[in-house]
């Protein structure tokens, strides 16, 4: 029954969320929001700052100086690329995002095939459901006004794919008589009801944080108390970049502003894209030694 607590509570809170705000309780965006800023810190950011520990890990006797050196010129790496070419640099961040969120669920429920599609499904709903709340956003990050129009001309036909996809999704889950991907899949169905920061953090924090949090504790034979003080340091100064970007870049006067969430999600994806591809490693390497 623990397996399913989490997902079913997740579906609870969103269910609860979207009856307050039909309801017209002012509060739910601040409740919920709050919520899940409280999952972001407990794992949503460590999850990713235990990134040195799971190179140790795969990589035993190898320096972690440089190994932080690198990672950390990856990020400004990143960052430049991104800056210079805003099209490419967002469109390879959607793509390798879907794919690492679709490899820590699968693995989690050890399913051997299709996590990219069920990552693309994931953040597809997410995002074109909420084109008009997205484009602000994505704007801020250097894409032009004809990619912002040409998404909400084609945003209807994006709803129709992706809502497709999730109900094969279904279709699929049903048949393999997976409960807790059909859970998962309920979670992602309730998202054109919520806002799509709301709807973005409940996914991340609440599905794929918890993933890799799992993965983390199963494979380095640690408690989740032990990788919060591992990943203390590292937490600390994932925020310290993303905060100096959105003082930066952003607008740090209005925290809801298009500027400062446009910073916070570029930054919080240039930080990702190492994390992406060092996750991969860690699960490829303990997951043969498994089998």
């Amino acid at each position: 029954m623990n397996e399913y607590a989490r997902p079913i509570a997740l579906i609870a809170l969103a269910s609860a969320y979207i009856a307050l705000n039909a309801a017209g309780a002012t509060w739910s965006d601040t409740f919920l929001g709050l919520i899940l800023m409280l999952g972001l810190l407990a794992i949503g950011i460590p999850h990713g700052a235990l990134d040195v520990w799971t190179h140790r890990h795969r990589s035993p006797g190898r320096h972690s100086g440089i190994y932080i050196g690198l990672y950390l010129l990856a990020i400004a790496v990143i960052l430049g690329l991104w800056w210079m070419f805003p099209h490419a640099g967002l469109l390879a961040f959607l793509l390798l995002s879907a794919w690492h969120f679709g490899q820590a669920d699968f693995e989690r429920w050890e399913i051997s095939k299709g996590h990219m599609a069920w990552g693309t499904i994931a953040l597809g709903m997410i995002l074109s459901w909420h084109v008009e709340e997205v484009n602000p956003i994505i704007g801020q990050m250097g894409i032009g006004s004809n990619a912002l129009d040409g998404l909400l001309q084609v945003q209807e036909e994006l709803q129709f794919v992706f809502t497709a996809g999730l109900i094969a999704c279904g279709i699929a889950a049903l048949r393999m008589k997976h409960l807790t991907w059909g859970l998962a899949i309920g979670l992602i169905g309730l998202t054109p009801w919520i806002p799509v920061l709301l709807s973005f953090g409940l996914y991340f924090v609440g599905q794929h944080s918890a993933s890799g949090w799992h993965h983390l504790r199963q494979r380095l034979g640690l408690s989740s108390k032990d990788l919060w003080i591992k990943a203390l340091p590292f937490t600390a100064g994932a925020m310290l970049l993303i905060g100096l970007g959105i003082w930066a870049f952003g607008n740090p006067e209005a925290v809801q502003s298009d500027a400062t969430v446009g910073a916070f999600f570029m930054l919080l994806g240039c930080i990702s894209i190492p994390h992406i591809f060092e996750s991969h490693w860690f699960l490829m390497s303990t997951t043969k030694h498994r089998r």
